[in-house]
């Protein structure tokens, strides 16, 4: 009987609130696009902000920075042609340092009915792909052979100052803003 109530009373330290500090990890989403009007891009701290301000410049090149405990993890990048018909999701994964460690790429193109996802592994300044998916745009379906049609080539970023809102990543307090813009 005696072991059992030690047992109770070393689960109850255990597992009680009582003497531990409590840990709060907060997350942060930037909200970015880029206005081709006035040669900038803009970070919004809101996204109902963003969404109006990408409906009133047409942004075609869009973007979201993720903050995990005030340290960027994570940046994604849409961009989409002019006539529509392809739309490119980038997702790059940042490591403890702030160097992209993997890109995450995914194309649709309308004409061919194609989506593609390639995967990139990127060190010592090279991106390497690691693994590539087709499906058919329209129904999900998986391409068994994969099509050699033309894809659009946009650049693979091996570190923050290579994508084109380099500007904004620099300025301190980018988080707390509401919005800014940098050329």
């Amino acid at each position: 009987m005696r072991f059992w109530g030690l047992v109770l009373i070393f689960a109850a330290a255990l597992f009680s609130p009582i003497g531990r500090a409590e840990t709060r990890v907060t997350t942060t989403k930037v909200f970015l696009l880029e206005d081709e009007k006035n040669h900038h891009w803009c970070a919004y701290r809101g996204k109902a902000a963003w969404n109006r301000a990408v409906q009133k410049t047409g942004a075609m090149a869009v973007g979201m920075l993720s903050y995990f405990d005030g340290r960027l993890t994570q940046i994604d990048e849409t961009e989409t042609d002019e006539s529509g018909d392809w739309m490119v999701f980038d997702n790059y994964f940042l490591d403890d340092q702030g160097q992209i460690v993997k890109l995450t790429r995914l194309i649709n193109v309308l004409p061919g009915d194609r989506s593609v996802q390639q995967m990139f592994a990127i060190n010592d300044g090279r991106a390497n792909k690691t693994a590539t998916t087709e499906k058919l745009l329209s129904t999900g379906k998986r391409l068994r052979t994969p099509n050699q049609e033309w894809l659009p080539d946009l650049p693979i970023r091996i570190g923050t100052k290579f994508f084109p809102f380099h500007r904004l990543l620099e300025l301190p307090g980018l988080t707390d803003k509401a919005q800014v813009c940098a050329p």
